[in-house]
């Protein structure tokens, strides 16, 4: 087991940014890998989704798995834990990467987008089937996506390919419009994206909620109306909910002993950090590792 978990970063064989490749060359890269097992849990430093166009296929994300039938999608978002399953090899579809350079560089996304909500997993949920997408569908414009990016002609290549990548993406917003909760301001969104990035920053200096509402520039009764609206629970327990998946990932991951982890996410005392996880998961870290 590693001593970290391993993280994975974008390549930069392409100077697009992005890449496109069917379940066949994607099953021939992960075969390749050389500095991680992309069959074990590693984390992203890019967005990826897969796509299903025929079979099926289950694929794991923080602890979690998701069944994808033809016509599903799963977004995956930058900094999230996932691993690929060998069932990889019966299903076929479209792995799709692209890195936040990709789309800091083509400002393609509408300011009700942003990436705020399908690749937000703490307020909704990755996946969406074919039959949230009613009669449209992924799969037309994952194939648009795939020739593009394989075409031998690379004039205005990365252009078509974000027009066509802002397709994919609002096809699949309009979708989640229907399971999305309904009359959250995109400045509310906005807001507790922020929040979140910073959360993942800086979780193992401050678990205190009100730090981060002051880094914000906002009251701490503003920030917690926001969380507690797109997720139901209030700051505190929010941020207590993701120090909490960090130690599961530490603790599943990688060989760290209890004592190395409690110091990395942030607690002074090895028995602080035992006694708030099993106050949080009803288990102890050593029973939660062997149980995985």
């Amino acid at each position: 087991m590693e001593e970290e978990i391993p993280r994975v970063y974008f390549s930069e064989d392409t100077s697009l940014r992005i890449e496109v490749i069917n379940f066949a060359q994607l099953l021939n890269k992960l075969d390749q890998s050389k500095n991680h097992d992309p069959f074990a849990v590693h984390k992203i430093e890019f967005y990826l989704i897969l796509i299903i166009t025929k079979n099926s296929y289950t694929h794991f994300v923080d602890f979690r798995s998701y069944e994808l039938t033809p016509g599903s999608a799963l977004f995956i978002a930058k900094n999230q834990v996932h691993h690929f399953t060998k069932g990889l090899v019966k299903a076929d579809g479209f792995c799709i990467l692209f890195s936040s350079l990709f789309v800091d560089n083509y400002h393609f996304l509408s300011d009700n987008l942003k990436l705020n909500r399908l690749f937000n997993y703490h307020i909704e949920t990755p996946i969406i089937d074919q039959k949230q997408m009613e009669p449209d569908s992924f799969i037309e414009i994952a194939n648009q996506l795939y020739d593009e990016y394989t075409f031998r002609n690379n004039f205005a290549k990365a252009e078509m390919l974000s027009i066509l990548l802002q397709v994919l993406l609002l096809k699949a917003e309009r979708a989640k419009e229907f399971q999305s909760i309904s009359g959250v301001k995109t400045h509310w969104l906005v807001t507790f994206g922020t929040f979140k990035n910073m959360l993942e920053k800086e979780y193992a200096n401050t678990r205190n909620s009100r730090d981060y509402a002051s880094r914000l520039f906002i009251s701490y009764k503003f920030l917690n109306d926001i969380v507690k609206d797109l997720t139901g629970k209030t700051v505190k327990a929010f941020i207590d909910e993701f120090v909490t998946i960090e130690i599961k990932r530490y603790l599943v991951s990688t060989s760290l002993s209890v004592k190395e982890i409690s110091y990395k996410t942030g607690f002074e005392e090895p028995a602080n950090m035992v006694k708030f996880f099993k106050k949080n998961t009803r288990t102890t870290p050593l029973k939660f590792r062997q149980q995985q």
